[in-house]
């Protein structure tokens, strides 16, 4: 058995931070990481954005970047010039100094994004998967794959689509492909769950939408993928950056903190402000300024409907994964 160990340092459990593991990640680079089982907590999230933003106001020598997701942060930095132990000490200093998450407030924008659901791009991805990779595919019965995300949840497919209109998106992070954003539901009884394409497609449209385990993902450009999916929706990306909305770089979203709200629409409306995205770049994208009072939504989670739907709905979920084909 290796001696070798990836973990470097931790900080213990303290209040409602978990415990701290800062991991080897390369000669360049630390991931912060909290709690040794994975999980899907935004409160860890908040915690580590509040990190994120402590650590960088200290202009460390030798920090380059950062890149803070749901549960951990990855520091990128120049071991010639700062030690890596130095930087964990640093690091743990600002982690000491975070009481907890009840009184912080979060900047976070509001993006609304119209989406058609099963529309003819999704189906066109889903019909090519089964003719190139897997003919007989559990989660393309019907030409798309809402039938399988609504029996993996125990729930029709009229509840998978009013859950995800019915929720903020939050943004735990960008990553994956560029502009992309991982993406979770601010209300647990919008949490939906389903595994991934097994093998994942070779095609997948711009504009596309998917949940891949309980994260959302929005498609900024055609590419491979393995999240279900279930609607299209506009533009998140512009390479070219002529449209007013991208004129200081080519992402619609932030790295953190940024929520979407779905409205539905016609396939028709989303192809024409494609156009007027794309093409004659007049088309006005809905985002509002806001804040997320994380004292709020904890008393928000906390209220008995909540608490309950919540339950009610995991229970459904636990009997449709038995029932679901696996992939």
């Amino acid at each position: 058995m290796s001696k070798y160990d990836v973990i470097m340092d931790t900080l213990p459990p303290l209040g409602d931070r978990p415990e701290i593991l800062f991991r080897q990640a390369g000669d360049g680079f630390i991931q912060v990481e909290y709690g040794r089982v994975q999980r899907v907590e935004l409160l860890d999230s908040f915690r580590i954005l509040a990190a994120d933003t402590k650590i960088k106001k200290k202009n460390l020598t030798g920090l380059i970047e950062t890149l803070p997701s749901l549960r951990a942060n990855m520091i990128h930095f120049d071991p010639t010039i700062i030690a890596p132990q130095r930087l964990i000490d640093e690091i743990k200093e600002v982690e000491e100094s975070i009481s907890g998450v009840d009184d912080m407030v979060i900047d976070s924008r509001i993006i609304t994004l119209p989406i058609a659901f099963e529309d003819s791009q999704t189906k066109l991805a889903v019909e090519l998967y089964q003719k190139q990779i897997r003919p007989n595919a559990p989660n393309c019965e019907d030409g798309y794959n809402l039938s399988y995300m609504a029996l993996c949840n125990g729930c029709t497919v009229q509840d998978i689509k009013d859950k995800l209109l019915t929720t903020d998106w939050y943004n735990s992070g960008c990553g994956f492909w560029p502009g992309g954003g991982f993406f979770w539901p601010m209300d647990p009884r919008a949490k939906l769950n389903v595994p991934k394409y097994n093998p994942p497609r070779i095609w997948t449209p711009e504009g596309a939408v998917g949940i891949g385990g309980a994260c959302l993902f929005t498609y900024t450009t055609a590419t491979g993928g393995g999240y279900q999916l279930f609607g299209r929706t506009i533009p998140t990306f512009q390479f070219a950056m002529t449209h007013p909305q991208f004129k200081d770089g080519p992402f619609l979203y932030r790295p953190s903190g940024d929520r979407i709200r779905f409205v539905e629409t016609s396939e028709d409306e989303v192809i024409s402000i494609f156009e007027h995205v794309h093409e004659k770049t007049d088309y006005v994208y809905k985002i509002e300024e806001s804040r997320i009072v994380v004292k709020d939504y904890l008393a928000f989670l906390a209220q008995d409907d909540v608490v309950k739907g919540a339950a009610e709905f995991a229970a459904s979920q636990a009997k449709g994964m038995q029932i679901a084909p696996k992939l």
